[in-house]
């Protein structure tokens, strides 16, 4: 294992595995904050890798590959059909990362949220499955469970509190309602993330409590009580990998949990450890607001199908961020480049001004706020 890069991920070493197709795996998101990470670990194993992005964030996170001789850039919107006709031919497989992420930044503007997590997502399965491209790999998310006092598995009822796990358990279900013989979604509902990447993020709970308590010397915890899954980012993306390469038998229109059984928190007691890795902040507790996010997450089917435990640990993740913030190399969390929400209202404040509408592709939104939300709750 080897660090590349100053995100202090842990990547594998080159390798000539002649399973490995020549055709490119089609990755979108592949500039964010999971996807800067996996396209580098694909590189590293060999695959040729097709980006699709519109680069909303910018290219900073992939700047140091875009020469690369095996990967290729596409630099466009995915919620275009016609681009994503032509993406997808001659590819693999797909990794579909592209979204908006978070509950606060997919409240900005729920058209665009629902067009960009949900309808597109059915464009680019459907046009991968007219491709004849066999594999395609979604990233979803923990948080479709939204509260439940239970243990929760990949079977457990869904309870989601958002419009954000709205719009991905409703991704999901339109998968797995195109699976057949040829074409073989598989679902990875990824653990709450945490950890340093080449796109740094401090919306997530881990990273921003971390950079509080270095930059501020306190952190408030609203509630505290609340169960959390956590999992490191390089971790979802080894998970990812491990996705792509099992038998198409082993994970076709299957579902994983990714994360492990031990790093389910209560967030108190995340504050604990961040407060004992770094003495000097004050840890608050603020029991007025509270999230009302709370999910025990069991994770034996990832373990036992494909092998995942995760490599990183809450308390070193939380020595690299601190090592980030004391050296500079991250000079101010608070910088809106790291923040989904921060950025995306940025974006809406521009587009107001510039008298255009956000969604400037026609793709048709076909489910109201309403019907989107009846449909992701029906069990």
């Amino acid at each position: 294992m080897i660090a590349t890069g100053n995100a202090n991920v842990k990547t594998e070493q080159v390798t000539t595995d002649p399973v490995i197709s020549a055709a490119p795996v089609l990755v979108t998101g592949a500039a964010g904050y999971i996807g800067s990470i996996l396209v580098r670990r694909l590189l590293n194993r060999g695959y040729h890798v097709r980006v699709l992005d519109r680069l909303m964030y910018g290219d900073d996170a992939i700047r140091d590959i875009l020469s690369h001789p095996r990967l290729e850039m596409v630099v466009a919107d995915f919620r275009d059909r016609m681009v994503v006709a032509r993406a997808v031919q001659g590819v693999s497989s797909v990794i579909h990362l592209g979204a908006i992420v978070g509950d606060p930044a997919c409240a900005i503007d729920e058209d665009f949220t629902i067009g960009t997590n949900f309808e597109a997502t059915r464009v680019i399965a459907d046009a991968a499955r007219r491709a004849g491209v066999g594999r395609f790999v979604f990233g979803s998310t923990c948080s479709v469970y939204g509260a439940s006092a239970e243990t929760l598995d990949e079977t457990s009822a869904l309870n989601p509190v958002s419009l954000y796990a709205n719009t991905k358990i409703a991704a999901e279900r339109a998968l797995l309602d195109m699976a057949d013989a040829d074409f073989a979604p598989v679902i990875m509902r990824f653990a709450t993330a945490y950890g340093h990447s080449y796109r740094p993020r401090y919306d997530l709970a881990v990273n921003v409590m971390t950079a509080k308590a270095v930059t501020d010397g306190q952190i408030t915890i609203h509630g505290g009580d609340q169960w959390r899954p956590f999992v490191h980012v390089d971790d979802i993306a080894r998970a990812l990998v491990l996705a792509l390469e099992a038998p198409i038998e082993t994970v076709a229109g299957e579902t994983f949990n990714v994360g492990s059984d031990e790093q389910n928190h209560q967030l108190k007691e995340v504050g604990e450890i961040i407060q004992r890795l770094i003495p000097h902040a004050a840890v608050l507790t603020n029991d007025l607001v509270t999230d009302k996010r709370n999910y025990f997450v069991q994770f034996t089917k990832i373990r036992e199908t494909l092998g995942f435990t995760p490599l990183h640990t809450l308390a070193e993740s939380i020595v690299e961020m601190k090592e980030a913030l004391d050296t500079g190399e991250v000079r101010d969390y608070q910088d809106r480049r790291y923040n989904n929400y921060q950025f995306l209202t940025q974006i809406v404040r521009e587009v107001a001004r510039q008298r255009r509408p956000l969604v400037t592709i026609p793709i048709a939104i076909t489910s109201t706020m309403e019907q989107l939300m009846s449909a992701a709750c029906d069990d």
